[in-house]
């Protein structure tokens, strides 16, 4: 033993206070980096990509962002269409055409008959004949009949 007043360690250094936390700092789960991640994930980025693209480490980025790598294009997918659903609904015409296009990939039609009041049951309509589909459905049926004599004349619109 030593008759140093100031303490040491076992090897010999002098003993100090600690000086605090060192090393960096815990990662902090942001949504906005979770919603890049799933985009990339959707786009066919690796993990390894995304890593690199955000600064993050692959095992951190595993640890808090799991869900983002495993269902990421889900993820996008539904967040597209939840957008593009609220312009549908706006009026934008474009909007609509893909949320109509996007209807028959889901139970999109049992969502909407579920919606809607029931309605009673109505003849249906007759559809307005143009004057091409009425000239074009004349010739189709054109000497069907015994006489010929009505088909060679012009063709009426109703």
């Amino acid at each position: 033993m030593t008759d140093n007043p100031e303490a040491v360690d076992l090897f010999g250094d002098p003993w100090g206070e600690a000086r605090g936390r060192g090393g960096r700092k815990r990662h902090r789960r942001l949504p906005q980096v979770a919603e890049k991640i799933g985009v990339m994930r959707a786009t066919g980025a690796t993990v390894e990509d995304v890593a690199a693209a955000l600064g993050l480490s692959g095992p951190t980025l595993r640890k808090y962002y799991f869900r983002e790598l495993s269902e990421g294009a889900q993820i996008a997918r539904r967040v597209l269409v939840e957008a593009m659903w609220k312009k549908a609904i706006a009026g934008n015409v474009s909007a609509a055409k893909f949320i109509r296009d996007e209807f028959p990939k889901g139970d999109a039609e049992a969502f909407v008959n579920a919606s809607r009041p029931a309605q009673t049951a109505a003849a249906p309509l007759a559809t307005p004949t143009g004057k091409k589909e009425a000239a074009q459905l004349a010739a189709q049926t054109a000497g069907q009949g015994t006489d010929w004599g009505d088909d060679l004349l012009a063709p009426t619109i109703q």
